[in-house]
This record gives structure tokens, sequence and C-alpha cells, in this order.
């Protein structure tokens, strides 16, 4: 019962898809930002933002954010790399199908397919927080796509799952049909305290605000009650990729507790980590320019292999 249940519940989250899908195609999701792009794969329609010429690295977009607060960090990746920044499948204005459960293998599966035509081979992959697991699988599973990984504020699963009950204390939003229900409801309202749980540059909340506020407006997703039900599963074991692999960590960011720090050592001990004390959940955003110098530093030490 509780798998059909779910399965319903994610409807409300795909429900009405080719329409979502033209609207962001045809309305202000496709002119809001400079070099906007969308592909479609079997079970989402991805929009994206390409930059810069060099290697490729893929950022993946943490919700509530959208790629309308990505221009620094694109502006500096670009120097130097092709840059792709993507929203994540059923957030921000990436419409996933009717068909799309929020499965864990499904959803790296069809990442994959996103990165091999978006990408290309031997990418490197910067996922933040969650999505991190998707890198970490992709790598793994699809080596051909992947050079390097950076991953940024991310941990293995046993991190997450401490981090889920943390957000959920109540486990309302682990409910399906009430989690839905009560995410619609409180996602604007709950911006400018994620924000300010989880921002170390305090002086950027405003505008992470406004930015979302505006977004949600033209009709921008946060499927997290649908993530968290079925994405976030705490019996999912990750395979260890061989992609050398950095692990970015802002220490500011006072929605994962301090343990969680680098805790994707526990899977790949040879991990490089980098730790910025005065930057938050989002490191890249806060401070493009340490982060760009982290991974540059990180990508020089670790060439791509042939």
């Amino acid at each position: 019962m509780t798998g059909t249940l779910n399965r319903l519940a994610t409807r409300l989250d795909t429900a009405g898809a080719a329409d979502r899908m033209g609207r962001h195609r045809e309305g202000w999701p496709a002119s809001a930002s400079d070099g906007i792009r969308f592909f479609r794969s079997p079970k989402v329609q991805y929009r994206y933002r390409e930059a810069g010429q060099g290697p490729t690295i893929v950022f993946s977009v943490d919700p509530p954010m959208t790629l309308e607060v990505y221009d620094a960090l694109i502006a500096t990746f670009a120097q130097r790399f092709r840059v792709i920044a993507f929203e994540l499948p059923a957030m921000g204005f990436s419409a996933a199908a009717g068909d799309y459960r929020f499965g864990f293998r499904e959803t790296h599966d069809d990442l994959a397919i996103f990165l091999q035509a978006v990408a290309g081979p031997g990418a490197i992959l910067a996922f933040s927080c969650v999505a991190g697991h998707a890198a970490v699988d992709i790598a793994a599973r699809h080596p051909e796509l992947v050079s390097r990984l950076t991953l940024l504020q991310a941990g293995d699963v046993a991190a997450f799952r401490v981090w889920k009950a943390a957000r959920d204390p109540k486990g309302i939003l682990a409910t399906p049909v009430l989690g839905h229900v009560a995410m619609r409801r409180m996602a604007p309202k709950r911006m400018p305290d994620w924000y300010a749980l989880s921002v170390g540059k305090t002086a950027m909340i405003d505008e992470l605000c406004r930015c979302a506020e505006r977004s949600f407006q033209h009709g921008a997703q946060w499927s997290l009650a649908s993530a968290y039900q079925c994405y976030m599963d705490p019996e999912v074991e990750l395979p260890c990729p061989d992609q050398p692999l950095l692990s970015i960590w802002g220490a500011a960011d006072r929605s994962h507790p301090a343990d969680n720090a680098h805790s994707i050592q526990r899977l790949r001990p040879d991990a490089a980590c980098v730790t910025f004390d005065d930057l938050g959940h989002t490191p890249e955003l806060e401070d493009p320019q340490r982060v760009f110098d982290a991974i540059v530093r990180f990508c020089e030490a670790n060439p791509a292999r042939p």
C-alpha cells in the first residue's frame, strides 16, 4: 500500500507535465537568464545554462535556488571551463514527465542520458548536497561520462539519513500526500528560515529570497516531499567510484550537523577535502572564486586520464 500511495503522491508533482514543459520553453523561464537551454530526456525536460570553453564542469542547482542566482559562478568558471549548470528533475523549471517516480536509480539513469547528450564524456561533476549521490553513482556505473568528482556539501548515505531526520523531525515531509500538501503551503514561507540556517554569507539572504519568490511566481517547483519519500532511500548503497574525488564543505552551514562534514571519506578514504569556515550550504555561490581556485588546484593535481 505504501508503494502505491507513494506513486500516487508523486503525481502531485508531475501532473500536467506536457503543459508545464511548454510554459517553461515559451515563457519567463526560457529568457530569465543568459544562455538558457532545454533538453528533453525520456523522463525530464531539463533546464540548464551553458557558457565558456575548456574542460566541461557540470553543476547541479540546489533547490529552492534556480539558475538565476548562478551568474557569478558561471562567469567565474567560464574563464577556464565549459560550464553547465542544470536544475534537477521536478526542481526549479526542470519539469518531470507523469511517469517519473523520483526513484534513486531511475533518476540517475535519466541524468546519465542528459550528461551524455549535453556534457559529453569526461566531464567534471560538481554536484551539491544529496545530488552528490547521483554524481557518485553515475561516476561508478557510467565511468566514461566522468573524469573527476567535486562534491559540494555532500555526504554518504548515513550522513543524509541524519540530515533528513533533522530537517523533518515530525515526519511530515516523509508522509505521502500530507507531505506534498504541506510543502506547497510551506515552501514560500520556509525560504527565509532555510536560508538563515544554511547560508554563511548572510548579506546574500535577501537576494536569494527575492529570486526564489520570483521563480515560484513563475511556476518553479521544489518537490522536496517526493524526494524525501522516494529518492532519499536509507537502504541504498553507494558504489565506490574510481575517479579522483574532492569534497568541499562550508562549515557555516547550520542545516547539517558538523559530524557530516566530509563524511564521503567513509566511502572514499582518499578523497581530498577543503573546508571554508565562513561559507555555508552553497559555498560555490557564496564565494565562487575561492571554490574555483580549489577546484582548479584539484584538477591540476589530478589530470584527466586519456
